[in-house]
């Protein structure tokens, strides 16, 4: 790993740069401002490094540091965020992540007609709530765990290429939470959570496409001190029999006689927003399109909003007879 990299400067960077790019990174890769553990952690050990003039110098020397270059200044994630306290407003304290809830995901099947007018949809699906008898507390006698102290995680010490890394893994002893629970939850024995089958309505918005994904907060997976997951619904579309859609268009064909497109004719198509009439003038080649404003979709803006409706096109085909009379050859 190559810590300038990391933090994006270069090898002549002055401490205040390094310093400076740190802020930026850390906040880019925090977990609690939607970067991962693994980014944060690689952020932090170049800072810790590049900070340092005598490990900075032996790492420019050589490529790597002293096997012991976390313990020699016990190195921690709060003696860097001590000297950042208004990075994320927290005092300068490194706050574990809040554990969250599995979300949960369903398909739902649209028509065409749901599209157009909005509908709702009644779904029965499983998930787990925090247990009744225990009020999700996963049971009584609850103390403090002994082997992480409380806190859900533990360090631990890990040899690579560069020395050793300290990181703080999930505490197997109280599986993350801290706590200990002498008397058990007989119900949920003791996870604080139980599964149930849940029949809810969602509300389908005017303007939803195939692939599309709705969100409903708190709807999925709970958690034993933690926050409850999320429900998705992935947005499945039926293809219409006479209808295509092309985003908030839609397209469709049309058949008329010859006598009509040489003489010119009217004709009312029914469509899923009320009939429309088209006036065919004298002459009228087959596959011209006719297109009629606002008798498309709805236009779904991406803050749910609705503006406008796309357009309908309709193709007028000429039908052409495969076999005609005598008297109809005569007349053409």
């Amino acid at each position: 790993m190559n810590y300038y990299e990391v933090l994006g400067v270069d090898k002549s960077a002055t401490s205040d740069e390094i310093k400076k790019a740190f802020r930026k990174k850390a906040i880019e890769t925090h977990p609690d401002k939607g970067g991962s553990d693994e980014q944060f952690q690689k952020v932090s050990e170049a800072y810790e490094i590049l900070s340092d003039n005598e490990k900075k110098e032996q790492y420019d020397r050589y490529g790597s540091v002293d096997n012991n270059r976390f313990q020699s200044h016990g190195f921690s994630m709060d003696d860097i965020f001590s000297q950042f306290g208004d990075i994320f407003g927290n005092g300068g304290q490194y706050r574990q992540r809040q554990k969250r809830g599995s979300d949960l995901r369903v398909q739902i099947t649209v028509s065409l007609e749901d599209v157009i007018n909005g509908s709702t949809k009644k779904i029965k699906y499983k998930r787990q709530v925090p247990c009744n008898p225990c009020n999700g507390k996963g049971g009584t006698d609850i103390k403090e765990c002994l082997a992480c102290s409380g806190t859900g995680s533990r360090s631990m010490v890990q040899n690579t290429p560069f020395g050793q890394i300290r990181q703080n893994i999930s505490c197997n002893n109280c599986n993350g939470t801290g706590k200990k629970i002498s008397n058990p939850c007989q119900s949920c024995s003791g996870s604080g959570s139980m599964s149930i089958e849940e029949t809810i309505d969602i509300n389908i918005p005017k303007g939803v496409s195939g692939g599309m994904n709705l969100s409903m907060s708190g709807y999925g997976n709970s958690i034993q001190d933690g926050i409850t997951g999320d429900l998705h619904i992935l947005i499945q579309e039926i293809q219409h029999n006479k209808f295509t859609r092309d985003g908030s268009d839609l397209y469709c064909d049309e058949w008329i006689e010859i006598p009509e497109a040489v003489l010119g004719t009217k004709i009312n198509i029914e469509t899923l927003k009320g009939n429309v009439s088209l006036n065919i003038e004298p002459g009228c080649e087959s596959g011209k399109v006719f297109t009629s404003k606002g008798k498309g979709v709805p236009i779904l803006s991406s803050n749910g909003q609705i503006y406008g409706n796309g357009n309908l096109h309709v193709r007028v085909n000429v039908r052409i007879p495969k076999k005609i009379s005598k008297q109809e050859k005569e007349l053409y």
